[in-house]
């Protein structure tokens, strides 16, 4: 500084400290540059680091290509993935480690178009193709190759996945589906699926011939449209129902096709997407009138059966009304001669008087003829007679009403009855049938009767009839020596409940789950068909009624029905 002071040009001074002026703005800036650079270093190594940390964590394999072709990076994913450790893949050319032989002409050409330009078939796209493990083992990567400049020179950075599971997965639905569509399309029974705004979405080629509409020309119709039965447009319909949350719906429709009833069964059941979302039902529809026919004609000749088995007691319930109405009618006989006898003698009397009119005093013979009389009417107890003969026909005409009653309701319970269900009231069709079947019961059973008030019941009257006559009669021949049947009938609900209990010897419990099954029977060969109860619960589900069973051996057993009170059509 003293040197400094010593300088005597003032030019000189000014020019060296406007110098030193510039020297520490220019280490200013250098030092700030200095820290922009340290900071920009450390962020550029912490997001190296990131990136590391987050290459090292991904579960896709990503993988860096420099200019050649070769691996220039390598993460933790795509050593689980193909096999190899990073130290056996860099500087490598990956279509000799990764890509089958079979690829590899494929894959040179087009890396040889990406060195130029950056572009290629695969780039900015995501693909499938096959790749190879370390081990030889070909398997399926989804990849996505994107472009980056590094030097004036093209990179490539892939990110590939494993994507075998899937393909598993894949394969697995499309075997389920075929399975699925040609159950579908080769099932006997007609089916047709429907989405939640009644549209077809497909039918089979049986519902196509049932229908008489294509497969195609289904599409997008309303279900209503094909097929139409009484249930559309109801609280009823299948769809409505499922959508309600019932799992499975089961009826019975009937249809009228050339005049002809066709009869079918309707089985709805949901019908959800891959992910489980409800999106409509599956119907099974199938035609069961040639199976109503004949279960029609099983019905008649269990029916028949019953009847067979019924004769012997009818016909001596018939004889005994008879009987009594022929023994009183040949006491009327015997009465009537009496009273003939006495007539002639009042006739021979009124004769006698008549020729001895003007004589004051009666002549002997008709003193004599008075005094026959007086000993007639003595020793024919003509009083009683005239009494009697009252009583008498009295106790025949409730005879003769008794055979008409037996007559009409047998006549009654063999009749087929009409297609079409009537109201009926359940109390008197069981007296009907207690009156069919009283010879099997009398003579070890007492009946107990507690019929409560109930509705008339739209039902099949003579079926129902057929159900009361097999549980009847089961019960009497399950009671041994002596026991009771009670009946008790009541109304809950717009139910009407049937109760049929007996004292006998019981079912078995491992019994009680075969019952209703067809031809499965407890009696001995030859007293028994098996198909009593199965017919019975068969009448009862068509009346969309249930009957269930409880039992204990040595005590008895109880059969209860309930049917609704109007049949659901």
């Amino acid at each position: 500084m003293n040197d400094f002071m010593n300088f005597k040009d003032k030019e000189i001074k000014d020019e060296v400290k406007a110098y030193i002026k510039e020297l520490t703005e220019v280490n200013k800036r250098l030092k700030q540059e200095m820290e922009d650079c340290l900071r920009q270093r450390e962020t550029l190594q912490e997001n190296e680091e990131k990136f590391r940390v987050i290459c090292a964590l991904a579960q896709d394999a990503i993988i860096m290509l420099d200019n050649e072709g070769n691996i220039s990076y390598w993460n933790n994913a795509a050593e689980r993935t193909f096999g190899y450790r990073t130290e056996q893949v860099i500087g490598k050319a990956l279509h000799m480690l990764l890509v089958p032989e079979k690829s590899q002409e494929a894959y040179r050409k087009g890396f040889s178009r990406f060195k130029e330009t950056g572009q290629g078939p695969v780039v900015g796209q995501r693909v499938e193709v096959t790749a190879i493990k370390k081990d030889g083992t070909e398997f399926p990567i989804s990849l996505s190759i994107s472009s980056i400049k590094l030097k004036n020179k093209w990179n490539a950075v892939g990110i590939a996945r494993d994507i075998s599971e899937r393909k598993k997965i894949e394969k697995e639905n499309r075997l389920a589906n075929r399975e699925f569509s040609q159950i579908f399309n080769t099932a006997a029974d007609g089916m047709r699926i429907i989405d939640r705004n009644f549209n077809i979405v497909k039918i089979n080629e049986t519902f196509s011939t049932l229908s008489g509409i294509s497969r195609d020309e289904s599409k997008g119709m309303k279900c209503y449209e094909v097929f139409s039965t009484p249930l559309c447009h109801t609280s009823n319909c299948p769809l409505v129902q499922i959508l309600n949350g019932e799992q499975r719906i089961e009826c019975e429709i009937e249809k009228n096709k050339d005049g002809d009833k066709t009869f079918y069964s309707v089985i709805a059941t949901p019908f959800s997407a891959p992910d489980g979302e409800l999106v409509g039902i599956i119907e099974d529809i199938k035609d069961i009138t040639e199976g109503r026919r004949i279960h029609s004609q099983l019905l008649q000749s269990e029916k028949m059966a019953s009847i067979g088995q019924l004769a012997a007691g009818v016909a001596h319930e018939i004889n005994n009304p008879t009987g009594f109405v022929s023994s009183n009618l040949k006491t009327l006989s015997d009465y009537q001669d009496d009273i003939i006898m006495l007539i002639e003698q009042y006739r021979r009397l009124t004769t006698a008087l008549k020729e001895n009119m003007a004589i004051a005093e009666y002549p002997p013979p008709i003193s004599e003829q008075l005094e026959r009389i007086a000993d007639l009417e003595a020793e024919v107890d003509i009083d009683f007679v005239l009494n009697d003969i009252s009583d008498l026909v009295k106790e025949s005409r409730e005879g003769t009403e008794r055979i008409k009653k037996i007559v009409l309701d047998l006549k009654d319970f063999a009749h087929p009855g009409e297609d079409k269900p009537q109201l009926a009231d359940i109390n008197r069709n069981i007296e009907s049938t207690l009156n069919v079947v009283w010879n099997e019961l009398k003579y070890k059973t007492t009946v107990t009767k507690d019929y409560g008030d109930l509705p008339e019941v739209e039902c099949y009257p003579q079926q129902l009839n057929q159900v009361f006559v097999n549980l009847l009669v089961n019960a009497a021949q399950a009671i041994e020596k002596q026991g009771e049947i009670k009946i008790v009938t009541g109304a809950d609900d717009g139910y009407v409940e049937i109760r049929i209990s007996d004292t006998g010897k019981g079912i078995p419990e491992e019994n009680l789950s075969k019952i209703f099954d067809p031809f499965f029977t407890t009696k001995e060969v030859g007293k028994g068909t098996g198909l009593g109860l199965n017919v019975a619960y068969n009448i009862i589900k068509k009346h969309n009624g249930t009957i269930d069973v409880e039992s204990t051996v040595g005590k008895g057993t109880t059969f209860t029905i309930r049917i609704p009170a109007q049949k659901e059509v």
